[in-house]
Order: C-alpha cells, then sequence, then structure tokens
C-alpha cells in the first residue's frame, strides 16, 4: 500500500511595506533534516518605519526547536540573519533595530545585519547554592531602553532545585550595555527600573 506523505506547509510570506513595495520571503532553502521536521514561518513583523520586516522561520522537533531569521528592505536582497535561533522578536521602537531573544542570550540586529549579544547575568550564588540558570521569558523597549526578564532557577550542592527568582535587567539601545539588574523571589517579575541620576 502506497504511503501518503503530508504535504509541508508554505513556507512563502509576502509583506507590503508602508511605500506599497512588496517583499516576499521563500523561506528557509536548506532542510530542516526531516520530513517529520518541516519549518514554518511562526512571526511576522514590519518595522514601526514601515521599510523593513522579518520573518522567524522555525521548525520542532523532539524536545525543542531551531529558528532563523529572515530581514528584507525594499530593493534589496532577503538576508539570513546570523545567530538567530531565537523565541522572541521585537523591533526597537524607531525601526532602526531588530531585537531577538533566546534562552539566555539577547541580540540586536541592524538593518544590515550587524549584530551585537549580551547575556543577562545570572543570579549571585549564595551559601548553601552552588549552580543557577536563567531562562529569559520576555523582552520589550521603555524609553529608547531594553528590558529583559529571565526566570532564574538555584540549586543546592546535590542538585536540587532550592528557589526560584526573576530578574530584570535593563539594556542600553543600541550598544546592549548593561544599565541596572533587578531580583524578586519566586515568581513575579522585577520592574524594569531606570537609572537613576543624581543631580
Amino acid at each position: 500500500m502506497p504511503v501518503t506523505l503530508p504535504v509541508p506547509p508554505s513556507l512563502s510570506v509576502t509583506v507590503q511595506l508602508h511605500s506599497g513595495s512588496l517583499l516576499t520571503f521563500r523561506g528557509p532553502t536548506r532542510s530542516a533534516g526531516s520530513a517529520d521536521f518541516p519549518w514554518r514561518p511562526v512571526q511576522t513583523l514590519v518595522s514601526p518605519r514601515g521599510e523593513a520586516a522579518a520573518v522567524r522561520y522555525c521548525y520542532e522537533f523532539p524536545g525543542g526547536a531551531f529558528c532563523e531569521v529572515h530581514l528584507a528592505q525594499a530593493r534589496l536582497p532577503v538576508t539570513v540573519l546570523k545567530n538567530s535561533n531565537v523565541t522572541r522578536l521585537l523591533w526597537t521602537d524607531d525601526g532602526h533595530f531588530l531585537i531577538g531573544a533566546g534562552t539566555n542570550t539577547v541580540r540586536r540586529w541592524d538593518l544590515r545585519g550587524t549584530a551585537r549579544t549580551a547575556a543577562p547575568r545570572p543570579p549571585l550564588i549564595e551559601p548553601g547554592l552552588v549552580q543557577s540558570s536563567s531562562e529569559i521569558t520576555r523582552i520589550w523597549t521603555d524609553r529608547r531602553d531594553l528590558c529583559v526578564a529571565t526566570r532564574d532557577r538555584l540549586f543546592g550542592a546535590l542538585g536540587k532545585q532550592r528557589r526560584t527568582s526573576v530578574t530584570t535587567t535593563r539594556y542600553r539601545l543600541p550598544t546592549l550595555q548593561g544599565l541596572t539588574s533587578y531580583t524578586l523571589p519566586g515568581p513575579q517579575e522585577a520592574d524594569c527600573q531606570r537609572v537613576r541620576r543624581s543631580d
């Protein structure tokens, strides 16, 4: 009896810019490695100025997923951004930069695809705690800065999780210079504090 394979989803995404120009993203050209794990367009974002767009393509496999981001502007070829295996994307308010967050790393690309990277600081180890891990749960912009919230897990000597916290770090854009970082115990997200300037 013949086996019928499912038809892979269309990878083509067409986006209209504010100028009326149409951008067509064809999707990844390389295979995901198996017909069982097809690429899918999962997020499309047009920049606030309407002059560029990005599409995040991902495929899922048992135990995880892999993504890559394609960036395009009118009359320019589509660029596959390097190191773009991210789970979240957003444009800066001015539309000059695209921000992506992976599990524990933040990346900032300009419209040429040049990247800058930052990693939120894990929580400080306290007496009786020997290891920590952090996972980015949310990214957003606030007054031209980037805010990143991470869920932190802290472990004791035998690998048993002892407590959790949430850390919110504020970064200056476009440099990704760390400005402030605040941690609250438990599941509550800390505020994205602005830098206090002395008068």
